[in-house]
């Protein structure tokens, strides 16, 4: 499966996985948010190798979706650092493809959002 595909069957699009990243900065931290949007915007380059944009959306599909494989209600800290870790391993691994341009875009955004 491509990572188009991928996208379309978790997400829907592209869009729904920026208004789902938007959803979570309003409640969640800024630090997280940037990691977040480093990897939306690798994941919308062109440069991005198909392994990695596959990486990044399951990365962000198990944070932003509401299925999650430890739930934070039943198994408390567990349930949030199980979250916690699956998007930092992603990150890890598709830290490469961070670029200038991503940075300037995400640090465009986090100014938008997180006005000083």
């Amino acid at each position: 499966m491509d990572s188009d595909n991928l996208i379309s069957s978790l997400f829907g699009s592209t869009e729904n996985i920026w208004e789902a990243i938007k959803g979570y900065a309003i409640k969640g931290s800024r630090e997280v948010t940037r990691m977040m949007l480093q990897m939306y915007f690798c994941l919308t380059s062109p440069q991005t190798p198909a392994l990695d944009k596959a990486i990044i959306v399951g990365g962000l599909a198990y944070q932003l979706l509401s299925k999650d494989l430890l739930p934070m209600k039943k198994y408390n800290l567990l349930g949030l650092l199980d979250n916690g870790l699956t998007l930092a391993i992603a990150y890890q691994k598709i830290q490469k493809n961070i670029t200038p341009e991503v940075n300037a875009q995400v640090e465009a955004t986090l100014g938008k959002w997180f006005p000083a």
